[in-house]
């Protein structure tokens, strides 16, 4: 007997038992997925983009439109308090490590190293005042990719 596949409307066998026993028709298992994940999805958006107000999946912080447009925070508002003192930079870092492979730099200036590279400040994170716009602490006149020995005895000169 000839069934319709009800997600991609395509024609395709089937026997005459199993047709009549199982009302649903689909051609493959990925079509059933599929049709059954839009029908009944998992998650659910319950939360606001924060620029348009657009309902996202709890997970998230913008929605679709909004996700790649990195906001210019300053020092003060990246500051991360919740856990131990190391990590209050860590989305300055991040956010250098991002520019620093965005711009190619994938090598250590110093020796050539190109296994690991990290990414120094060269005016340490610290040492600006906490208006400061992270576009101005990471600008690349203040960042250099560094090899993990080269990175240690630039910062214990």
């Amino acid at each position: 007997m000839k069934v319709k596949c009800l997600n991609c409307d395509k024609e395709f066998e089937k026997s005459n038992t199993e047709a009549k026993r199982i009302p649903n028709h689909y051609c493959s298992k990925s079509c059933s997925a599929s049709m059954n994940n839009r029908k009944y999805p998992k998650r659910i958006k319950t939360k606001k983009c924060k620029k348009c107000d657009t309902l996202i999946l709890s997970d998230r912080t913008y929605c679709d439109k909004h996700k790649n447009q990195i906001i210019d925070y300053t020092l003060s508002e990246c500051i991360y308090d919740k856990h131990h003192k190391s990590s209050a930079f860590a989305l300055v870092r991040s956010r250098a490590r991002s520019l620093a492979k965005s711009l190619g730099w994938n090598s250590c200036c110093k020796c050539g190293y190109d296994k690991h590279v990290e990414i120094a400040h060269i005016k340490p994170i610290s040492e600006f005042p906490d208006d400061t716009k992270l576009s101005i602490i990471n600008s690349p006149n203040n960042l250099m990719p560094l090899c993990p020995n080269c990175h240690w005895e630039f910062d214990h000169q």
